[in-house]
């Protein structure tokens, strides 16, 4: 006489752990959006800190060509360099709105978003400078442009491998070894993808 194998226990087992880890994970989901509104109502609170002593960035334009080219978009990057050299910068990825909040109070919301903004912007515009250097072969230009945008932890991939090619074009190997190191410690969200593109 042949038997079925008895399926329904088993059927019923996995519906049993289903059923739990739903419950796990609903719970869990739960715990997490009452942490993250209690933290928005902590945020929402807070009042202003004090930002002027901050450690702000400073753009170094003594240590860039300025007026090396009559190229139109060019001189456009350079005077909006200048007009952000005037600006209060801080390197804010990562940071999210509520912890913003919580870090420099409300009322300075809006100032420290902008100087965020500004700083991103100052990121996209010293890759297009150096790209712009690159393709007049001023490779040491365009290595102090760069140095000084990893420095600061710009976050934009192009601008690592730009500058380990120049380093390898002028030999530089303890540059290049210094670069992976600085990339491998970094919280930079594509870091694995930039190692790999510079080693």
């Amino acid at each position: 006489m042949h038997f079925g194998f008895p399926i329904l226990p088993f059927f019923l087992l996995f519906l049993i752990f289903l059923t739990v880890r739903y419950s796990k994970i609903a719970t869990k989901r739960k715990q997490q959006e009452e942490e993250f509104w209690a933290k928005e109502r902590q945020a929402n609170i807070t009042p202003a800190k004090d930002i002027s002593n901050l450690r702000y960035i400073t753009i170094p334009l003594e240590k860039f060509p300025l007026n090396f080219s009559t190229d139109e978009e060019v001189i456009e990057i350079e005077n909006e360099l200048k007009d952000l050299a005037t600006h209060r910068l801080l390197n804010l990825d990562g940071i999210s709105n509520t912890d913003l909040k919580l870090t420099y109070g409300v009322p300075n919301f809006e100032t420290m978003s902008r100087i965020g903004e500004d700083f991103d912007r100052v990121c996209i515009l010293l890759n297009k400078y150096a790209k712009a250097l690159f393709e007049e072969e001023r490779y040491d230009d365009v290595i102090n442009v760069l140095e000084f945008a990893v420095g600061v932890g710009t976050d934009i991939t192009e601008s690592y491998t730009m500058l380990a090619q120049c380093y390898r074009l002028k030999e530089m190997e303890a540059k290049l070894d210094l670069l992976k190191n600085q990339v491998e410690q970094s919280s930079l969200y594509l870091k694995d993808s930039i190692l790999e593109k510079i080693s």
